[in-house]
């Protein structure tokens, strides 16, 4: 059997993404709409997304900005480290792929 681990984000920077050496952390907002006491309500859902890539991290703090739109491919990574004896488990949203929605042509990024 073949698996995947594959998640597509599409939704709104928060802040403009944090770099540092070579990693990015951007904030995504997704919404999604729920009902509460049979009104229709919008809910917004928090992502943090880990640029890895040093080129499409460097890209993403220079071009992305509080309120853009933005399309993530991404893997969910799980991992663990020890910390005055315990054991922390972490779940991270690493990206492959991070580009403004919809994708901006080469002229517009020049400008």
């Amino acid at each position: 059997m073949r698996s995947t681990n594959h998640l597509v984000l599409r939704g709104r920077v928060g802040q403009t993404p944090r770099l540092f050496s070579g990693v990015a952390k951007v904030s995504i907002a997704t919404e999604r709409y729920a009902t509460r006491e049979g009104a229709r309500v919008v809910e917004t859902d928090w992502v943090t997304v880990t640029i890895l890539n040093r080129a499409m991290a460097e890209w993403a703090a220079q071009h992305a900005k509080a309120g853009d739109e933005v399309y993530c491919e991404c893997r969910v990574a799980e991992g663990s480290y020890q910390k005055d004896g315990r054991t922390l488990y972490t779940t991270e949203i690493i990206a492959n792929v991070f580009d403004l929605y919809p994708i901006p042509r080469a002229a517009e990024v020049a400008s």
